[in-house]
Parts: C-alpha cells; sequence; structure tokens
C-alpha cells in the first residue's frame, strides 16, 4: 500500500531532469508533439467513431465535412490552415506545435476512422465516449509540455484575451460559437459533446500537475509578430 501512495504522491516530471543534455531535451520535445497530437487526434477520432456527439469544435468540422462532402479529419487540416493564417495576422504566437497541430490531429482523425469501424454495441459507445477526453487531455498535456507553442484554436483564445476578455469568457465564447454555428449547419451533438466539454479541461489540469508539467518555452522558436 505504502508503494502505491508513493506512485500517486509524486510530483510532475520536471523539465530540469534534461536541461544538461540538448540532444536528449530536443528528441523528448518532438516525441512529445508527435505522439500528444497523434493521441489528440485518436481522441477526437473515437467521439466520431461512438456517434453520440463530438466535441464543440468538432461539431463545426462535423457540419461542414457534411456540406463538402470531406472527411472530418480533411476539414479540420482546412480549416487550421486558414486560422493559422488568422492566428499569424492576430500577432498570436506560432511555434513547430502550431503547425503540426494543424496536420496531424485532422490526419489521424482520417486514419482511424478509415481503419476502425464504427461499433453497433451501445457499451462500446459509450466506452469511446469516455475515453475521448482523457486521450485528448493526455495529449494535450504531451504536446503543450514540449514548449513549442500551442494550437491554433487557442491562439484565437488568446487573440480575445489580449482584446480584453477573461481567459474562461474567451473560451466559453468560442466554444459557443461554433457549437450553435456547427450544430445549425448539421453538425453532430449530444452526450458525448456534454462529457467531452465538461472533462477535458479539468482532466488536463491534473495531468500537468501530477503527471508532467512539460518544459518552458524554447527560445527562438515560437514566433511572435510584434506588436507596434
Amino acid at each position: 500500500m505504502r508503494q502505491v501512495s508513493i506512485l500517486f504522491s509524486r510530483r510532475p516530471v520536471s523539465w530540469r531532469a534534461h536541461q544538461n543534455d540538448p540532444v536528449k531535451e530536443t528528441t523528448i520535445r518532438a516525441a512529445a508533439i508527435l505522439v500528444g497530437l497523434v493521441m489528440f487526434g485518436v481522441g477526437i477520432g473515437t467521439l466520431f467513431l461512438a456517434d453520440l456527439g463530438v466535441g464543440p469544435w468538432d461539431v463545426l468540422h462535423d457540419a461542414l465535412a457534411g456540406l463538402i462532402d470531406r472527411q472530418p479529419g480533411t476539414v479540420i487540416i482546412g480549416l487550421g490552415l486558414v486560422l493559422l493564417v488568422l492566428v499569424a495576422a492576430l500577432r498570436q504566437p506560432i511555434g513547430p506545435a502550431t503547425v503540426a497541430n494543424v496536420v496531424i490531429i485532422g490526419s489521424t482523425v482520417n486514419a482511424l476512422m478509415a481503419v476502425v469501424e464504427p461499433p453497433s454495441s451501445v457499451a462500446v459507445r459509450a466506452l469511446l465516449v469516455a475515453a475521448a477526453p482523457i486521450l485528448v487531455a493526455f495529449g494535450s498535456m504531451l504536446y503543450l509540455g514540449a514548449g513549442l507553442g500551442t494550437g491554433v484554436r487557442d491562439g484565437l483564445m488568446t487573440a480575445l484575451v489580449d482584446a480584453g476578455f477573461s481567459i474562461r469568457a474567451a473560451r466559453t465564447c468560442l466554444e459557443v460559437t461554433v457549437l450553435v454555428g456547427g450544430g445549425a449547419l448539421g453538425g453532430s451533438y449530444g452526450i458525448g459533446t456534454l462529457t467531452f466539454a465538461l472533462l477535458v479541461g479539468p482532466l488536463l489540469q491534473v495531468f500537468r500537475h501530477r503527471v508532467w508539467a512539460g518544459y518552458p518555452e524554447l527560445t527562438g522558436w515560437v514566433y511572435r509578430r510584434h506588436r507596434r
């Protein structure tokens, strides 16, 4: 029992453990981005496979995919590219993880949906709904912990924060907007949407505090357009 207690009471792994080994640190940062974004994409894909409602942003992705007859992952990539330009114009930070976020998540969603058949069992579908926020939160912990940028959708949130919104208000405003807009256009929403929206944020916070706090931002790798 004492060993179990020690395991769950450990502090999160610190970046300082590798600060004197730049090659190892760079390798870990790159692996964290790749593994984290693949996990994120798998989490998003499981909600599409469960067909019980997807996350707020993916309600919009699902609606657009239906309108233009494309796979959801393709829409995630396409809209991500548009948002990348917008985020840059709004002078928000862009790094390797920002660009990788645009490509890897959507590609993973498409790959998963191409090889896995949607389950018919309600129990399996419910299990996928439960697994999705865990996968996305853990994946977010990894790729954000690399210290090489954030996702483009988070860039919109920080732009609103720069405009005077609180973080909570900015995030709520964005997610309500895409959820309502996507729902009006025919996107899938339901119990999966609610479960994801309620759990992914708190789970990310737990993982970052209990598992891995991540590296500090790597100087010179995240582009910031200077404000006049």
